[in-house]
């Protein structure tokens, strides 16, 4: 009964102010990334650039069924994210729709919150990519085993954890509110 409790409980989380205006700013920075090869080139995005990126522009061009999403960037490449599902939709994902069949109709559609915290790194090789190590999962505030986020979260959700990169992308690491792309310096 208190895990219930706990996954119906709202998280903590600081207010994310993002407008319009930085969703666009991100979005241009990135395009421009990918179609300069710059050398030796730094990008920044800030914390309400990134949020902007994702509530304005990913979820939907991704089709991801998360809604109210928000990022914390911690630093040392961490990073949280959180965002909101129904019960009902959980539930399907995690192909237990009989037990959601049970529950009040209320219920089902009740949203609940769910918590991912990461690490990001960058493959190398031919075709590189940014993962986003998962180290942490909670639904509400109660933390679940991190496998468990492929079992209850959509598959286009679960594609937000993996971008491919230009291969003049040299690092991507996160600093305290900021996502920092570093390009190679030489071909």
């Amino acid at each position: 009964m208190g895990a219930a409790i706990r996954m119906l409980a709202d998280p903590e989380l600081a207010p994310s102010p993002a407008t319009a205006a930085d969703g666009s700013r991100a979005q241009n920075k990135l395009f421009d990334l990918a179609r300069q090869a710059r050398r030796g080139e730094t990008v920044t995005l800030t914390e309400a650039e990134v949020n902007a990126l994702l509530a304005r522009h990913l979820v939907e061009a991704r089709g991801v069924r998360l809604s109210a999403p928000r990022a914390r960037l911690i630093g040392d490449d961490r990073l949280v994210l959180n965002a909101q599902s129904s019960l009902r939709q959980l539930f399907d994902e995690a192909s237990l729709s009989v037990v959601a069949d049970l529950l009040p109709t209320r219920w089902q559609a009740r949203p609940v919150w769910l918590h991912v915290g990461a690490r990001v790194r960058v493959d190398g090789g031919t075709r590189r990519q940014l993962r986003m190590e998962v180290d942490e999962f909670a639904v509400g505030r109660q933390r679940l085993p991190t496998p468990l986020l492929r079992l209850v979260v959509d598959p286009a959700s679960v594609g937000l954890l993996q971008w491919a990169l230009p291969s003049h992308v040299e690092r991507v690491g996160i600093e305290p509110g900021r996502v920092v792309i570093q390009t190679a310096t030489s071909p």
